[in-house]
């Protein structure tokens, strides 16, 4: 595990942390205990060095900024979703310089970071099915495989609140919709049929990786298959086809610059397949944004329908008592624009209110603290992918496939 990673790890546990500690009574106390524990067990020498750095950052800014605590959902959501974005940048500069370094036929100077495996929904559904079905464990990409049960756990629970509080990709691409507004000004919405047919691109990019995570690679080829060049250079492989752009990739990175830039989070709800596998998930989830309607202005004659012009993804929140919806990503926007003489709505079961820092806690719990044990107590995270041969497979990657 690289320094980036223990930090952003030190950093999303503190969170957890943080998050249950604005909860009293026993459940909360045992639930740190549960954590602390979880970290003394399963943590290294590098992560308490990270743990410390962290705690150390956080009491200065709490010095400079003492009314902290007071920290708004949208504050909470920005803040989290900038640092990881921040994170990720990092890491991206890492791997690049990682691989430049072995391309040269230099020993690198920074290790490889493993949560770049998070990008390989393939070989992580992979390593998933021959850890389920034959109790082998994917040696070459293991973070891949802890990337999508985490993600997909995380939803059973939260629904898409990953989509909406830490995916990196969603903030660049509001960056990106809000710099064409710029030059553009307007808010394009597609009509209803373009709408269905732009929004199935997803499902049929889903269907199309089920099909080879499910059904084209027999259970007594997984070994073998995880064995190969090609899946130990999957890595690699996926950033030369943004990288070294042919006709087809060029296409593909058009087009979807052209959907993030013309419509609002226009990848989030047109393109991504992981949106889409959290989104079936969700609706499992026992989470969702709730509408009271005694409290509702609508029951007193107003005609109110701020939270539903709030959503990003234009769910008609005002018109249902629970939402469900697969493009619902739990992102409380609408709840901050419901009036506070109202106080209609809520993210939580029919008899529980979940708030903002126990929100980000709980997401916290599944991104951070599982792999942490998966780290620690399965060593399933970093690649057992040796240095020589990783080297020997970026030399011979253009002839890689299938």
């Amino acid at each position: 595990m690289t320094g980036i990673e223990a930090l952003t790890l030190a950093a999303g546990v503190s969170a957890l942390a943080w998050g249950l500690l604005q909860k009293r009574g026993w459940p909360t106390g045992l639930a740190l205990v549960a954590v602390v524990a979880a970290w003394l067990v399963a943590a290294d020498l590098r992560l308490w060095v990270a743990l410390a750095l962290v705690v150390i950052a956080l009491w200065l800014w709490r010095r400079g900024y003492p009314n902290a605590e007071s920290a708004t959902a949208k504050r909470l959501r920005e803040g989290t979703r900038h640092l990881l974005l921040l994170s990720w940048a990092l890491v991206a500069g890492q791997y690049l310089v990682y691989l430049w370094q072995l391309g040269r036929g230099e020993t690198p100077l920074l290790a490889r970071p493993d949560v770049v495996d998070a990008f390989l929904p393939i070989a992580g559904g992979l390593g998933l099915r021959a850890w389920g079905q034959l109790g082998v464990t994917d040696p070459h990409h293991p973070a891949a495989t802890v990337s999508v049960l985490v993600l997909t756990l995380s939803a059973l629970l939260l629904g898409r609140s990953f989509c909406g509080w830490a995916c990196p990709l969603g903030v660049v691409g509001e960056w990106l919709h809000r710099l064409r507004r710029r030059w553009l000004p307007g808010e394009w919405t597609p009509p209803r049929w373009l709408d269905g047919v732009l929004r199935a691109q997803k499902w049929l990019v889903l269907g199309f990786l089920l099909f080879i995570i499910v059904l084209a690679v027999p259970t007594a080829a997984l070994p073998g298959y995880l064995a190969s060049a090609y899946h130990q250079a999957a890595d690699m492989k996926m950033g030369a086809f943004f990288f070294n752009l042919t006709l087809i990739s060029g296409l593909c990175l058009g087009w979807v610059v052209l959907l993030t830039v013309t419509f609002h989070q226009g990848f989030c709800r047109y393109l991504c397949p992981y949106g889409a596998w959290l989104g079936l998930f969700g609706m499992l989830s026992p989470m969702r944004i709730r509408r009271d309607p005694a409290l509702c202005l609508r029951s007193q004659g107003h005609d109110c329908d701020k939270c539903s012009r709030a959503c990003p993804s234009r769910i008609a929140v005002h018109q249902v008592i629970a939402v469900r919806n697969l493009e619902c990503s739990d992102c409380r926007r609408c709840i901050q624009a419901c009036p506070t003489r109202a106080d209609a709505l809520h993210l939580g079961t029919r008899r529980r209110r979940v708030s903002a820092p126990l929100q980000l806690a709980l997401l916290c719990l599944f991104l951070f603290l599982l792999p942490l044990l998966a780290h620690g107590l399965l060593d399933l995270w970093v690649s057992q992918t040796p240095l020589a041969v990783r080297r020997h497979l970026l030399e011979i990657l253009p002839a890689l496939t299938h």
